[in-house]
């Protein structure tokens, strides 16, 4: 029970310490950011208008570095691929996890390189058919087990 102003003054600064003591505790603590999302890519594959083997692999490069890789299925009579191109989260400078905006992405099919680019976009789910170069005279594909 308070008796008195002083008692009360006491309370107050106590109250006044406890609480600039968890103010300065949250402010030192570090906040877990959400890594960007990714830009993803989905569509058919083919080379000269016909279907490569299931399983093939696509992968997606951006700066000579491979930062994503699928094998295609076949869906209703079409070899398919999707995947997801990670984003470089900025509270790690000193490890590039993936792309950032506007980055070119370059797609590979079997190793081969396909005739479409993409830009990196956070947050996209773009179609995008994918076909090899017209002068492509061997295609080993690249079969995952």
């Amino acid at each position: 029970m308070l008796r008195n102003g002083r008692d009360l003054r006491i309370v107050g600064v106590l109250l006044l310490i406890l609480v600039g003591a968890g103010l300065a505790d949250a402010a030192g603590t570090p906040v877990l950011a959400v890594p960007p999302l990714p830009s993803s890519f989905y569509g058919t594959v083919k080379v000269n208008g016909a279907n490569v083997p299931e399983g093939t692999q696509v992968t997606a490069w951006v700066d000579g570095v491979r930062y994503a890789y699928t094998t295609v299925l076949i869906y209703q009579g079409d070899t398919v691929y999707a995947l997801d191109v990670p984003g470089d989260e900025q509270e790690t400078p000193e490890t590039i996890e993936g792309g950032v905006q506007g980055d070119v992405i370059v797609f590979r099919v079997g190793g081969v390189p396909a005739d479409q680019i993409a830009t990196w976009q956070t947050g996209t789910n773009v179609n995008l058919d994918l076909t090899l170069r017209a002068g492509t005279t061997t295609f080993l594909p690249l079969v995952s087990k």
